[in-house]
């Protein structure tokens, strides 16, 4: 039954991007993103927002820097 859901959910997204016009992200290695928790603390709010956008979660920059790393990680898990 996974099998199938994740054929059918892949399949959804593929006709979405093309519908829309956008081409979905594709990493390259699962190590491109370094959520190592001393990296993300140097980071700047901006590029906590942006790295969020690339894992597919959306950040706002209202919040603290710690609240947005918190979020990140959750989101990795």
């Amino acid at each position: 039954m996974d099998k199938i859901w994740n054929k059918l959910k892949s399949d959804l997204t593929k006709l979405t991007h093309f519908l829309v016009g956008t081409k979905p992200l594709i990493l390259k290695k699962k190590d491109e993103i370094n959520t190592d928790l001393k990296h993300l603390k140097k980071q700047t709010k901006a590029q906590l927002e942006k790295l969020g956008r690339k894992i597919g979660v959306e950040l706002d920059k209202r919040f603290t820097k710690e609240k947005l790393i918190k979020k990140i990680r959750k989101h990795i898990k």
